[in-house]
């Protein structure tokens, strides 16, 4: 099943590259150690490890030892540290010292879209996406063609349930770069909530056709196509996510809600059992396990799944009922 989620920025700062160039060569190694671990540049760091490499950098910044952008690049990745580990007020203290810092170099500096574009990203990041909003907007204004500044001014909205303004964002970088992944995948996301299912499914077959072994492309064609009801094509979709991807608790999800609307209970009843195992809040794993008890006779354990999922989300079974199930 899809979720509404947008894709993490992953950093919002200025370039790093040249990180420290008078520093002495081994300070040099180890702050450009320090700062591909902040900024989890191989996407294999945990987060204490992120929090104390940049904690590092901030550390050097303080001593005057490492430009400003380069700390808040610092203070960012230590902010996203926090965030994964659940700590959002010291994500968002740390947001807020890198906001400064931009802050400062936007008023020695006024027209640089870079910085602007920075600053927005971590608006962003911080959930303040009105701000976030006005800064990319300050980017097209400035360098019209910013595919960054519109992928984020789309996310701002999407984030705003503004999703007709989300997708015209998506549809100007998509303009710039019609191949453009993350594009295609979150233009995809925003036609979803719109109930644009058939325009979500293009985008989506767009997208495994530039990525075909990303298994959330596969698994979100599969729902959409699930919901549609063109369900062989999206049992195909979700044994490919799968196959993928074999422990996606969100795929056994949507290949269990196509073998419900298949009419394979037995089937659907043993995906939501493994969805389950791995995601046991996942209402609407416990929802779509409840409904296909009920059609294979067992009332009392689906009524008690298609509570708790309600539980979990009071407005499980109108979702469902739009998408062609009911109790």
């Amino acid at each position: 099943m899809t979720k509404c989620t947008i894709r993490r920025i992953a950093i919002a700062g200025l370039a790093v590259a040249a990180l420290f160039v008078t520093a002495p060569a081994p300070i040099a190694a180890q702050r450009a150690a320090d700062r591909d671990r902040c900024i989890n540049a191989d996407g294999t760091s945990p987060p204490d490890a992120m929090i104390v490499a940049c904690t590092a950098l901030i550390e050097a910044y303080a001593r005057g030892e490492i430009e400003p952008s380069d700390a808040a690049t610092a203070y960012v990745g230590r902010g996203n540290a926090y965030a994964v580990t659940g700590e959002r007020n010291l994500a968002t203290a740390d947001y807020d010292r890198a906001i400064a810092i931009y802050d400062r170099a936007i008023e020695r500096v006024a027209n640089d879209a870079n910085i602007h574009l920075a600053r927005g990203n971590v608006s962003f990041l911080k959930r303040d996406y009105d701000r976030a909003i006005a800064d990319y907007d300050t980017v097209l204004a400035i360098a019209p063609n910013s595919v960054d500044a519109l992928l984020g001014r789309g996310r701002s909205f999407y984030q705003k349930k503004d999703y007709d303004r989300a997708i015209a964002s998506y549809d100007s970088a998509l303009g710039l770069d019609p191949n453009h992944a993350e594009a295609l995948a979150e233009r995809g996301d925003a036609h979803e909530q719109k109930g644009q299912f058939e325009r979500a499914i293009e985008d989506y077959g767009r997208l495994i056709v530039l990525q075909p072994s990303n298994p959330k492309a596969w698994n979100n064609r599969c729902w959409d196509r699930a919901i549609t009801g063109q369900l062989e094509p999206a049992l195909a979709d979700c044994n490919e996510a799968l196959r993928l991807a074999p422990d996606d608790s969100e795929a056994l999800d949507s290949r269990g809600f196509t073998y419900l609307k298949l009419g394979q209970f037995e089937r659907a009843i043993t995906d939501y059992n493994a969805a389950l195992a791995r995601s046991p809040r996942q209402a609407s794993s416990l929802y779509g396990r409840g409904i296909a008890k009920l059609r294979s006779g067992d009332g009392a354990s689906g009524r008690a799944d298609i509570a708790a999922a309600k539980a979990i989300e009071s407005d499980i079974a109108e979702t469902y009922t739009h998408y062609g199930v009911q109790e």
